[in-house]
């Protein structure tokens, strides 16, 4: 199996590295850094602008999985907004791009190697606060924002791309909170039973993919493989 991982230098990212390495799957990575500790694959540096794509896609391999792990919920200059008065364009501007509008862009890039007559898995990591139907807290605007909006993306690409890629599966998957520098800020309110470690959640996200189908695609998962609502 040949497995392409976007977004390999994170938390996540490096446990499904780990992962797939380990199932004995072919594995590509994409990263912004050169990541030393991960075991012995192809990596490529990336800063995920179309011309760098350019020049990588005709190096990789037709993958079979593809997943992508990319997304920001806070850095050095912004926190989740709690209220309507924290908004702010820098931040809303900065999230989107990172959430909802590079995820579906590589995905364009990248269309030329997605096999067109043979299963895969294009994954994109989520998050259930991204539900429209589920938002019943409010806050964290930015964020929940650009997750419903890369949802939508995903699903608008999936009936596309069905006429052109009948067995291509495109999916969203919520990893569950995971011990990472994404969530390092807001682990003390939650439970040591709710705190995931990479390597479950690496697990959990490739459990999910082998269960899917093409008659999944655009579909929306919780980390145990359950349908979640937009």
């Amino acid at each position: 199996m040949q497995v392409l991982i976007i977004g390999a230098g994170g938390g996540i990212g490096q446990a499904l590295v780990q992962y797939y390495h380990q199932q004995g799957a072919r594995v590509q990575a994409l990263s912004r850094q050169q990541v030393s500790k991960l075991p012995g694959h192809w990596l490529q540096v990336t800063d995920y602008t179309e011309a760098s794509l350019q020049r990588i896609v005709s190096q990789l391999q037709q993958p079979d999985v593809v997943i992508s792990t990319l997304g920001i919920l806070h850095n050095d200059d912004f926190m989740p907004e709690k209220r309507l008065a924290d908004l702010n364009w820098h931040q809303l501007q900065q999230t989107y791009y990172v959430n909802a509008v590079l995820p579906i862009l590589l995905l364009q890039q990248l269309l030329p190697i997605l096999p067109k007559k043979s299963p895969c898995v294009w994954a994109q990591l989520s998050a259930k606060v991204g539900s429209i139907t589920d938002n019943y807290l409010g806050g964290w605007y930015s964020y929940r924002a650009s997750k419903a909006a890369l949802n939508m993306l995903l699903k608008t690409a999936s009936v596309e791309l069905k006429r052109t890629h009948k067995q291509l599966c495109l999916a969203a998957i919520h990893p569950g909170t995971t011990d990472t520098e994404l969530s390092q800020p807001f682990q003390r309110r939650i439970a040591a039973d709710k705190l995931y470690t990479p390597a479950q959640s690496a697990e959990r996200i490739a459990t999910v993919i082998k269960q899917l189908t093409a008659e999944d695609s655009g579909g929306f998962w919780h980390w145990d493989g359950s349908p979640l609502p937009y």
